[in-house]
């Protein structure tokens, strides 16, 4: 979430769980007119402290790709 709160400091954040193996997680954006975008996608553990050259590509992916966003819909 501070990956998002970096690029969107006001934006409302909404985790939905889902219970299903494998674990994956799936960040999308909802611009002005309710159209909802991906920005990142992939398995749970790539965002783990544990895996951390894992998690500062995923980190870099999301940011790269929340820029990209920001520049071109919202």
């Amino acid at each position: 979430m501070a990956c998002i709160r970096k690029i969107f400091p006001s934006s409302d954040i909404t985790p939905k769980c889902i219970n299903d193996y494998p674990i994956r997680v799936k960040i999308e954006a909802r611009d002005g007119n309710g159209a909802s975008h991906v920005v990142w996608e992939g398995d749970q553990k790539a965002l783990f402290r544990k895996y951390a050259s894992k998690r500062k590509a995923a980190q870099e992916q999301i940011i790269a790709n929340l820029n990209a966003l920001k520049s071109s819909k919202l």
